[in-house]
């Protein structure tokens, strides 16, 4: 009975401290959207309702709380990256959904995007991940105007595949947005005609 009672109070131990890992994870999450990119220990302390020295036991530092926190919104919109099209429709409404479908995942996932790219150049893991997503975007790019592509020289289908991955890439898509400041509308309506016209 005794040993029961032990590991009862272990595995509720367990449980809090997991809850409360989460907590400062999704606190620093929320504070990143709202704007704030590096949110302090303090402030994500006083969202989470942990207290300050609390996080560093779960976090040996800020960079390990923020690279988990990453990993938890890729985990969160990884349904989102997922794009169907039928390989018979028009190339102007293949565009179309693409940007579409890029401007709001890249409007969701904007603030934590910026905060990974900033921590890339230091972080392997970060990095890594990076390269990863940009893979599989480009990728999608690439089957989905495969018929186009398959028509051309491939010295010419390889220059066009791979200005079409930077058009429609999170860092050209952010610019058009916050640098350029483009509407959502403008802005889908420069890449559709820019993916078009390359494409024609």
């Amino acid at each position: 009975m005794v040993v029961t009672e032990a590991l009862d109070l272990q595995d509720g131990r367990h449980a809090r401290r997991d809850r409360n890992k989460i907590a400062v994870v999704d606190a620093f999450l929320e504070l990143v959207r709202e704007g704030n990119p590096r949110p302090g220990v303090a402030d994500v302390a006083e969202r989470s309702g942990v207290s300050h020295r609390s996080v560093f036991r779960y976090f040996a530092d800020k960079d390990e709380l923020a690279r988990t926190a990453i990993s938890r919104q890729e985990g969160a919109v990884v349904a989102m990256f997922a794009l169907t099209i039928p390989s018979d429709t028009p190339l102007a409404d293949r565009a179309k959904t693409l940007v579409t479908h890029r401007l709001a995942l890249f409007e969701e996932i904007g603030p934590v995007a910026r905060l990974s790219r900033a921590l890339a150049p230091l972080q392997p893991i970060v990095s890594a991940e990076i390269s990863r997503s940009r893979g599989f975007l480009r990728v999608q790019v690439n089957k989905l105007f495969a018929a186009e592509l398959d028509a051309m020289e491939p010295s010419s289908a390889a220059s066009i595949a791979a200005v079409l991955d930077v058009l429609c890439s999170f860092e050209s898509i952010d610019l058009l947005r916050r640098d350029q400041g483009l509407s959502r509308n403008l802005a889908a309506e420069a890449l559709v005609e820019s993916i078009t016209q390359l494409l024609s």
